[in-house]
């Protein structure tokens, strides 16, 4: 992800999410990173739930699948689509631990976490 300012001139700072450090604190989703250019800068991002909202709405408006369909292989769009069905499975599973009473933190995700919080252990609340 790039990101351009005013006040860095003709500079972009590069931030590579792949690399991120995720992890929740209360009501806000924290990633935490290195920006790989123009300068080793640490950065922060807090993330709360209508900010996720917003992203997802974004993402699926005409101009966004418009360009990601049109700048993307076919390679890349499968992956994509594959990140969607994991997305879906894993609100599912999560959204189930909630309402069977288990904290979401310690529900085991089927097939390993991506998840640094997921425990193995299931733990009721």
């Amino acid at each position: 992800m790039r990101f351009w300012s005013e006040g860095l001139g003709e500079r972009q700072l590069v931030m590579n999410l792949g690399k991120a450090a995720i992890k929740r604190q209360g009501e806000i989703t924290l990633l935490s990173g290195v920006v790989d250019s123009p300068a080793p800068w640490e950065y922060e991002v807090k993330i709360q739930r209508e900010d996720w909202a917003r992203i997802l709405q974004t993402a699926v408006t005409k101009e966004a699948c418009g360009f990601i369909a049109t700048h993307t292989t076919l390679v890349q769009l499968l992956a994509m689509a594959w990140s969607i069905v994991v997305f879906v499975i894993l609100l599912a599973w999560f959204r189930t631990a909630r309402l069977l009473g288990f904290e979401a933190e310690r529900v085991a995700v089927p097939g390993g976490s991506p998840i640094p919080t997921a425990a193995p252990a299931l733990k009721r609340k």
